[in-house]
């Protein structure tokens, strides 16, 4: 152990009948704890939440959407063709109206997909009805009870856009109610119906082809890598990922963790006030030590070592405990769900917690940097004694 570390071992806390100084380095410890420990268990729940808003939304959108394409099918078969491509999808989609029971109306997206893959493509926690002859459409929760419909009940459906004459009403389709989904991000339950490709033909008179593909890819494959591959195969195609189809959700998501670690650095801010207290009465009390140490040719960089090497010693035992303790609260969480929630609301049934080896980092980095600091201002002002009267000082 080095000569510096070893006399900040010894004037740790001020060494034995300190007072004062012990009692706010225990102060200091416990505030830098508290704080890691908050800001470890806000940014895994954040991630936690974010994970799951990410799987919802592509589980019900795909991992990758193409448009902008002439030829379709032959850009189907060269991209199902790309290592890491599982399934593509293409879709036809205008806004339609939906007519339910009595007068009720709403006004949706009508996508219309291959219905022998919307179970196997989408993730749509979906309730589904019995088979019918009528064309089986998929409606959201939400826009079902906007409706008045259940499963299995009749309505009609017509996009007006496509409506090709100047007199009459446009085309109108007989349908039944195949399954209610419930996706509850982004109000997504009262946005998008779900409906056969054929009724979309009769119905979108004025489309020649489709709009755009949806691409799922297997696990473990990087989306940009795929995205790119792709752009460079057609690079008149407009290519999004999820995250480009939602950069502003995740954008206020991400500002939303920046914002919770700088509120919660606050608490940090606070323990190191007390991490300065400490140090500082540290050095009243052990004045003589140091006056001692510079007669006797001591370096002031060996005494602002000390300083600093002692206030390391005080922020790393609450950082380490405080971090610790968030990682094992995260961890126990995880595996117990303790923390449960209403489901129907949150659409998890407990408090999930995600931490990642870069937020711990980020985390090590803001604590040890602001007790760096604040041991800093504490050892500027034992530099500031002067060797000869702090000698002579009378305790």
């Amino acid at each position: 152990m080095s000569f510096s570390r070893n006399m900040a071992k010894r004037f740790m806390l001020g060494g034995k009948g300190a007072g004062p100084s012990r009692l706010t380095g225990w102060i200091a410890i416990i505030g830098l704890a508290v704080g890691c420990m908050a800001m470890v268990l806000s940014i895994a729940v954040l991630n936690g939440f974010e994970s799951r808003v990410v799987n919802k939304i592509v589980g019900f959108e795909g991992d990758i959407r193409v448009s902008g394409i002439t030829n379709w099918e032959e850009a189907k078969s060269d991209i199902e063709s790309i290592e890491g491509v599982k399934t593509v999808l293409t879709y036809q989609e205008r806004k339609g109206l939906i007519l339910g029971r009595g007068d009720t109306q709403r006004m949706v997206v009508l996508k219309a997909v291959n219905p022998e893959l919307i179970q196997d493509f989408y993730t749509l926690n979906m309730l589904e009805g019995s088979r019918s002859e009528l064309p089986m459409v998929y409606l959201g929760e939400m826009t079902a009870r906007r409706l008045n419909l259940n499963v299995g009940d009749g309505f009609r459906i017509m996009s007006p856009i496509d409506h090709g004459s100047t007199w009459g009403m446009p085309r109108q389709v007989q349908c039944v109610v195949g399954g209610i989904f419930n996706v509850q991000v982004l109000d997504l339950d009262d946005k998008i119906a779900f409906i056969p490709a054929e009724v979309g033909r009769q119905l979108f008179i004025r489309k020649q082809g489709p709009d755009g593909m949806d691409i799922r890819l297997t696990e473990d494959i990087d989306v940009n890598m795929i995205a790119s591959a792709i752009q460079n195969m057609y690079p008149q195609a407009k290519v999004d990922t999820w995250g480009d189809l939602h950069a502003e959700l995740f954008g206020a998501m991400k500002f939303e963790r920046i914002g919770a670690l700088a509120v919660l650095s606050l608490i940090i801010v606070v323990a190191c006030f007390n991490l300065v207290t400490t140090l500082v009465l540290v050095i009243a009390q052990k004045v003589r030590e140091f006056g001692i140490l510079q007669v006797m040719g001591t370096p002031r960089e060996m005494v602002r070592s000390i300083v600093m090497n002692q206030g390391v010693m005080i922020g790393g035992m609450g950082i380490g405990t405080g971090v610790l303790f968030g990682l094992g609260l995260t961890a126990i969480q995880n595996g117990l769900g303790i923390i449960k929630l209403p489901e129907d609301i949150y659409f998890t049934p407990y408090l999930p917690m995600d931490i990642f080896l870069s937020d711990v980092v980020t985390i090590l980095i803001i604590s040890v940097g602001m007790v760096v600091v604040s041991a800093l201002i504490a050892a500027r002002r034992a530099l500031s004694i002067s060797p000869l009267e702090a000698v002579y000082l009378e305790k």
